[in-house]
């Protein structure tokens, strides 16, 4: 897939979409080709900020437990996406929908996209700019999910598209809450 497609699919049923169901990549291939890598960027931003502008965000714990955070923060997100997927595929069969796990996996590595590359933000030394790109990375997100979710899925209404992300955004939503006052949590003083 090209990122110009994957640019379009925030804001398209089909374009970049189409692509995706015609390919069928394996959950491995999808998790050493999008997930692994994907999943380094958080990870290496917070050692970036930790070593960096700490205490531009209010917080001046020491190098190493940046480090500490950073590595069970890269497992969680490791442990997450395949979470998403799961929840993803019940959410689907409550609405009488059948997904396999590849596909549930995929959307929800696709869907991951925006978050994790908005942890770039933390190369900004200024609170509110960073906290902008977190925003943005979480409107993204979602966009992809509604979207997502009516083109894989192969769904008629875009109601009934909206309550399934609406509910897969929820538990995705609170797990992401978890993983950022996991984050947040031990590097305050």
């Amino acid at each position: 897939m090209s990122f110009l497609n994957y640019t379009k699919m925030p804001f398209s049923f089909s374009d970049g979409w189409d692509e995706i169901g015609t390919v069928h990549p394996s959950v491995f291939k999808i998790f050493l080709l999008l997930v692994l890598p994907f999943s380094l960027v958080p990870p290496a931003m917070l050692l970036y900020a930790g070593s960096h502008h700490a205490s531009v965000y209010l917080m001046d714990a020491p190098f190493s437990r940046w480090q500490e955070v950073a590595l069970v923060f890269f497992v969680a997100e490791l442990v997450t996406v395949p979470l998403m997927g799961w929840i993803i595929r019940n959410i689907a069969s409550v609405h009488k929908l059948s997904i396999d796990f590849k596909g549930a996996f995929l959307l929800a590595a696709i869907v991951g996209v925006p978050m994790w590359l908005s942890s770039l933000g933390l190369a900004i030394p200024n609170l509110w700019a960073m906290i902008g790109v977190v925003v943005l990375g979480f409107l993204g997100a979602v966009s992809l999910l509604y979207h997502g979710t009516y083109s894989i899925l192969k769904m008629d209404e875009q109601i009934e598209a909206q309550s399934m992300s609406f509910a897969a955004f929820s538990a995705g939503a609170i797990a992401w809450i978890l993983l950022c006052a996991f984050v947040v949590l031990p590097l305050m003083n």
